[in-house]
């Protein structure tokens, strides 16, 4: 399968999802996850967020606007849900490219979640509150997608918040697979990882 657009690391765009027995699959249902919660400052990123487990680290290059530039990815798992936050280091503190790199990641992760056109992406504005003393305000977008993975054709929900700052572009991810991409089980979660992301 070709590489799809730079949103998350290879190692989890192979994840395979077992196939569940029901009594097993019932079983796990009535079960909460567990969440492991703990604040992870990322020098190389320049932010701090709120992870559910201990994430895993990973680095590429990307192509954004007809520039290479490099982006690192730090991701944890729990169960079929991916926790990540992805940042780009553009070549200048440029408005123009900051949006455009916006675009081009926000594209991507339509792309990776399997997005149909019947299945349009939805976008609000929200505000990301900087990591700083005082915390800033920075104005960021939302993006919500619901797919089918090319790969096993297992359903996908993706909520994730793009914001720019100077000469990065972030993106704060969280990738539902199976069962929890049909249902609200983990509204909490999601929204406790998202308002703990917190560029500096």
């Amino acid at each position: 399968m070709p590489m799809p657009s730079p949103i998350l690391p290879a190692w989890a765009r192979r994840a395979r999802h077992a196939v569940l027995a029901l009594p097993l699959a019932l079983a796990l249902l009535a079960c909460s996850p567990r969440y492991d919660w703990r604040t992870v400052q990322s020098n190389e990123g320049a932010y701090a967020a709120l992870y559910p487990a201990k994430p895993s680290s990973a680095a590429r290059q990307v192509t954004i606007a007809g520039r290479r530039l490099p982006m690192t990815m730090d991701a944890a798992r729990v169960d079929d849900t991916l926790f990540a936050v992805g940042v780009v280091t553009l070549p200048a503190d440029d408005a123009r490219l900051r949006q455009e790199a916006i675009e081009a990641m926000q594209a991507g992760l339509a792309a990776n979640v399997g997005a149909a056109a019947a299945e349009p992406v939805h976008t609000r504005e929200v505000t990301v509150m900087s990591a700083g003393n005082p915390a800033l305000p920075l104005p960021a977008t939302e993006v919500r997608a619901t797919g089918v993975s090319g790969e096993d054709r297992t359903p996908r929900r993706m909520t994730a918040w793009l914001v720019g700052r100077g000469t990065r572009v972030y993106q704060a991810v969280v990738l539902e697979s199976g069962d929890t991409a049909r249902d609200d089980r983990l509204r909490e979660q999601i929204e406790q990882f998202l308002a703990g992301f917190h560029p500096f």
